[in-house]
């Protein structure tokens, strides 16, 4: 090998150490890389000293995940990988910017218990109505648990979803601090969106408010749900309702179009703590939409409900043998 042919290997070799290029090669992405890193953490100091500042002086680490989403950049397809040790409590972080990455860093393919966890502070104020209140185009969410812990009566929502585009993958979202109103994991009202591999809602607190659901179409700021896809998630609710539901579209402008669930699971959580049983679970689908469908492949399966869905023509269920136009689609009843 000649002196150029050498040197140019070890070019290659130090580019391939460059901690934003590999993080660019995984993540097809041509924005800058940054980093939400506690400083609390064990390494901080050490992975400070090996993520140094860009040419710009923008950091490349960040104590908050505010702080690091404040330093990306809008339609530049930025990334920010989020250390997954110890619990993000903060104020809500509204994504109005576009093409913004969040990743959690703890390996990744889970469905809950996320090592990444975002959530709002149990004092927080009513303007945190949600974790995280999504409005960008095609923002990416992976590997993180979006908890709402907020006791003031705006704080009913994990997460909103009113972006377009938006990627969420191997993520959890739930409500923990009101238990007796009205929540929701995921308020959705996003247009062609793609939900992989979430958890919505969980069995390890207990509501009791009626009509309540961990995954809700609605519309929310103007944004109505559509065309938008769910796809080996779970639903899950805990509570001691009859009217409770796993998914509820509870207005006749819901969604616009359709929403198709692919190979889901709807879980009432009864005995959730091991004890309590839990209501009787009427239906795990509830809507009364008539400006678009719920669409349910033959892989969609529920637990401990009486009826896999109410009988209403915007609910079209794949499974089993078809009935009469006017029932929707078939109301399969629970194992």
């Amino acid at each position: 090998m000649n002196k150029f042919s050498s040197n140019l290997a070890l070019a290659v070799r130090e580019i391939m150490k460059d901690p934003v290029f590999v993080q660019r090669l995984k993540y097809d992405t041509n924005g800058k890389i940054f980093w939400a890193y506690k400083s609390t953490d064990p390494g901080y100091v050490e992975f400070v000293s090996h993520h140094p500042d860009y040419s710009d002086g923008t950091p490349a680490v960040y104590t908050t995940i505010a702080a690091g989403y404040a330093a990306m950049t809008s339609n530049q397809n930025d990334v920010l990988l989020i250390n997954a040790n110890a619990e993000y409590s903060e104020a809500m972080l509204t994504v109005d910017k576009n093409r913004c990455h969040f990743i959690g860093m703890d390996g990744g393919g889970r469905k809950n218990s996320q090592g990444a966890r975002f959530a709002t502070p149990a004092t927080d104020v009513a303007a945190s109505i949600a974790v995280v209140l999504n409005t960008g185009t095609r923002n990416t969410f992976r590997n993180m648990k979006f908890i709402q812990q907020g006791t003031n009566a705006a704080q009913t929502s994990g997460v909103i979803d009113r972006g377009e585009g938006t990627y969420m993958e191997n993520c959890e979202m739930e409500v923990n601090g009101l238990l007796a109103s009205v929540t929701q994991g995921l308020l959705f009202a996003g247009d062609t969106c793609h939900y992989k591999s979430c958890q919505i809602g969980n069995s390890t607190v207990y509501h009791t408010a009626a009509n309540q659901a961990p995954l809700v179409f609605n519309v929310s700021g103007g944004a109505y749900p559509r065309y938008s896809y769910f796809e080996d998630c779970t639903m899950i609710n805990y509570s001691s309702q009859t009217t409770a539901s796993c998914i509820d579209a509870p207005a006749a402008s819901s969604v616009i179009g359709w929403i198709l669930f692919k190979n889901c699971a709807l879980i009432s959580a009864k005995k959730g703590d091991g004890a309590t049983a839990g209501g009787a679970m009427a239906e795990a689908v509830t809507s009364v939409l008539t400006s678009g469908y719920l669409l349910f492949d033959n892989r969609c399966t529920c637990f401990n409900a009486a009826l896999f869905a109410e009988a209403d023509a915007s609910i079209l269920n794949a499974s089993g043998a078809a009935v009469a136009a006017a029932d929707g689609g078939k109301a399969i009843a629970g194992a």
